[in-house]
């Protein structure tokens, strides 16, 4: 398995999902809920994520779907 960055950035989080960046960046204002909480760094308009946050949100939703 190999390492995972801390922060993620847009490619990053577009190969680790299956998606292209363009979904992800489409769904961050129309389907928030669709792509895992994003790292807001004040004053910049970045795009990034934790990987602790990307990995818990993707545990949510594996146990969601079981309890379906």
């Amino acid at each position: 398995m190999p390492e995972t960055k801390p922060v993620l950035e847009l490619g990053d989080l577009a190969n680790l999902l299956g998606r292209s960046p363009e979904t992800i960046r489409k769904d961050l204002h129309r389907n928030p809920a669709a792509v895992p909480p994003r790292l807001v760094i004040a004053g910049t308009r970045l795009l990034r994520w934790r990987a602790v946050d990307v990995h818990a949100w993707l545990a949510q939703r594996v146990e969601g779907a079981r309890h379906v």
